[in-house]
Formats: structure tokens, C-alpha cells, sequence
């Protein structure tokens, strides 16, 4: 299965959101547009993602905090339109020990009997650390036939080595990578960089506009150097959604199967199976579609 090609069909389509929401300050515009799109997006669940750095004590720690924060951001976007919350459950706190033991959690389950109650595709749209992505596959390979992932992670084309979803959990990576599931791949580096948003665009769509804009705009702000002039920060994660929502604000070609290594490089598997590897995001559009769904 081509996921592109699926996601240009018409119809709406069923998505699992695993995402890392206390991480930075884009996983709550993810969530906002992806609850905010019922006409495109069937939001079946979110799933809280873990992970380590300056904002968490540890990899646990980080997905707490990433569940807490998937009720303020959802309670929000429901306060401001009156949509329903939906359920969202708690991943992993543990990393993969290896490429072939699944770190079980309420997530990975969840994910799992999800996609198998599902009669179509599932697509699980991740934007962190695949740990409970990945233990959902090797935990019930079954969902195999089921799923589609679309997942924001790597560098474009490889030419850099890898980054911080991708590194969060090698071992999951490395799973995910090797599975063989349908797999779309938004390259951070070199393509959803591109995604710059200045903090004076942001305020002038959204601030005023509802409690849920206020949020996402003191979110950004926060994250300003005092006195810049010109400043700007990239909003990864909404390249998935936007790209489930409109699949033409994105191209994509083929890649081999490549697998990460332990200097952070990768190498490539000839005998894998392929995936799709997004090129190209258009920056203007996906911006249009996450302002025209986010304002009243």
C-alpha cells in the first residue's frame, strides 16, 4: 500500500495521534487541527508519547507530563468549539531494550485493539518517539494488515544524521523501520523545516480568537528571546495532519529500507521493504489549513 496514494481518496480518514505533547510547543497545534477536522480526520484516540530532555526528568517523566498536557490542550480545543474530547491514554515510560521486545503500556494496547476493531486502514500518525508504536507491532503483528504510519522523524534523503524522535528511542526506530508496515515519512531536517512561523503571524490570526488560540500563542511566546527583532520557530508536528487533511500541501517519492546505526548514521537494506519519504512540504499551504481550522 502507497499512503499517499490512500490519503488522496476521498473519505475520512481514522487516525491514532501518538504524540510527545510536552516536548515543545508544536504537538498542541497537531492535536488542536487534528480535533478541529471532523470532516477529514476521524480522531479515534491519542496516545501520549514519552520522552527525555530539558523539559522532563526522564523518559517517563516526559510522557506524564505528555498526558497532562493532551487533556489541557484537548479540554481547550473542546471549550472553544464545543467538540468532544477524545480518549487519550498513557505510553511507555521505558525505552525498547531491543529491536524485538515490545515495551508494553495501556498506548500500545490501545493502538492494537483500535486498529484490529477497525474494518479499514488506521492511520497512526506519530510525532515523537515510536516506542508505542513499534510495541503495538511486535506486540500484535496482526495489526500489520491494518495500519498506516505517518511519522515525523529522520533528516531528508539521510544526507544528516539522525534527530531527536528518531533518537528517542533507537530500538523503537529501528523496529518501526524494519516492520514492513505502510510507513510515510516527514523528514525534519531539510524539508519540515521549513514550517517557520514568526510569533507577529501567529498573533495576528490567532490571539484574541478563542481560549484555545491565547494558549498556543502564550506557548510560542514564552519561547521568544528577550528583545529579538526578528524571530521565528518551526512547527514541526503539523506537517502530519496537514498532510492527512490536504495531501497536496505535500510530494513524496520512494526510499529503500534503511536502518539507524550507532553513530547515528544510516545504512540502507536492499531486501527491506520500501516506504515513502516526503521531498517537499508546502509551507504556505499547510499554514492556511492549520489557520483556517484553529480561528472561530
Amino acid at each position: 500500500m502507497h499512503v499517499t496514494e490512500e490519503l488522496r481518496k476521498p473519505g475520512v480518514k481514522r487516525m491514532i495521534l501518538d504524540t510527545d505533547t510536552y516536548n515543545e510547543i508544536d504537538d498542541q497545534f497537531a492535536l488542536s487541527l487534528a480535533m478541529l477536522a471532523p470532516d477529514k480526520i476521524d480522531l479515534d484516540c491519542v496516545t501520549a508519547a514519552p520522552f527525555e530532555n530539558d523539559r522532563s526528568e526522564n523518559f517517563g517523566d516526559g510522557m506524564e507530563k505528555s498526558w497532562r498536557e493532551i487533556g489541557i490542550c484537548a479540554g481547550l480545543v473542546a471549550e472553544s468549539r464545543g467538540t468532544k474530547i477524545p480518549p487519550y491514554f498513557k505510553g511507555s515510560k521505558e525505552r525498547m531494550i531491543d529491536e524485538h521486545t515490545p515495551v508494553i503500556s495501556e498506548a500500545s494496547e490501545q493502538i492494537a485493539k483500535r486498529v484490529m476493531n477497525h474494518e479499514g486502514i488506521t492511520y497512526v500518525t506519530a510525532i515523537g518517539a515510536v516506542t508505542n508504536v513499534a510495541s503495538a507491532i511486535l506486540s500484535h503483528p496482526e495489526i500489520k494488515e491494518k495500519i498506516a504510519v505517518i511519522w515525523l522523524g529522520g533528516n531528508a534523503k539521510w544526507l544528516h544524521g539522525a534527530e531527536f524522535n528518531m533518537l528517542g528511542d533507537r530500538n523503537a526506530s529501528n523496529a518501526l523501520l524494519s516492520s514492513g508496515v505502510p510507513l510515510l515519512l516527514f523528514p525534519c531536517g531539510g524539508v519540515v523545516d521549513h514550517l517557520i512561523l514568526s510569533i507577529w503571524e501567529l498573533e495576528h490570526f490567532l490571539r484574541g480568537n478563542s481560549p484555545l488560540g491565547d494558549y498556543l500563542c502564550d506557548n510560542v511566546a514564552a519561547c521568544q528571546p528577550a528583545g529579538a527583532l526578528a524571530w521565528s520557530r518551526v512547527i514541526w508536528d503539523i506537517s502530519t495532519v496537514c498532510g492527512v487533511i490536504d495531501p497536496s500541501c505535500f510530494a513524496a517519492s520512494s526510499c529503500p529500507a534503511v536502518r539507524l546505526n550507532a553513530d547515528n548514521s544510516y545504512s540502507f537494506d536492499p531486501e527491506g521493504v520500501p516506504f515513502e519519504h516526503v521531498d517537499y512540504v508546502n509551507r504556505d499551504r499547510m499554514f492556511s489549513v492549520l489557520f483556517g481550522r484553529l480561528r472561530k
